[in-house]
């Protein structure tokens, strides 16, 4: 069933140029993309002056951090070959050896999505987009069969909400410690009342 799905995704890939170059962005750039927004909106959160905002750039990485801990831990239990190293596949970026399941770039892009959903939802249904979009991405490329995004997008979304309730003290201890080191380096920290950009 898995390959049946991949084959439907995948089918189209190295028949549409334009298509091709759009899977091919959302494949390979997910990483930068996803990491450019957490840094953007920790800065925004320390410019702007709003606490808040910096403790869920902090969760949005903790999350995705954790994310691909879990992962590195379920690669070891079951090494799944990828696509292209059991099915003729169409293949359009670099060929990975290691495990297919579970995808990295689905479990960090959709447990960054989730958290910016959680405090900004305007926001976060565009982020959770685009996050999707790499999740179907790795499989039309030919990087993964289908169940391995959908194991790495549970794997993300489990992660970031047990770090946004029974956790939460977690990223909140660790956006303290950022506070205190930016405090110690006396840079400027113009906190005020948190409210929602």
């Amino acid at each position: 069933m898995d390959y049946q799905l991949e084959r439907w995704i995948n089918g189209p890939a190295g028949h549409h140029a334009a298509l091709d170059a759009v899977m091919k962005d959302a494949a390979n750039w997910a990483v930068p993309v996803f990491i450019g927004i957490v840094a953007v909106w920790f800065v925004l959160g320390w410019v702007l002056g709003r606490p808040a905002e910096r403790r869920g750039a902090v969760l949005a990485l903790l999350a995705a951090g954790g994310a691909l801990l879990v992962n590195q831990v379920l690669i070891r239990i079951w090494d799944r070959p990828r696509p292209f190293l059991a099915h003729p596949v169409h293949v359009l970026v670099s060929r990975s050896t290691d495990s297919s399941f579970p995808s990295d770039h689905a479990a960090a892009s959709i447990a960054i999505a989730v958290t910016v959903l959680l405090m900004h939802r305007r926001i976060g249904l565009v982020v959770l987009a685009v996050a999707l979009l790499v999740c179907f991405a790795r499989v039309y490329v030919g990087a993964h069969y289908p169940g391995d995004v959908l194991g790495g997008a549970a794997i993300g979304l489990a992660v970031t909400l047990l770090l946004w309730r029974p956790l939460a003290f977690v990223p909140t201890r660790v956006n303290d410690a950022l506070t205190w080191l930016i405090r110690l380096l006396h840079l400027p920290m113009p906190d005020r009342v948190p409210a929602r950009i």
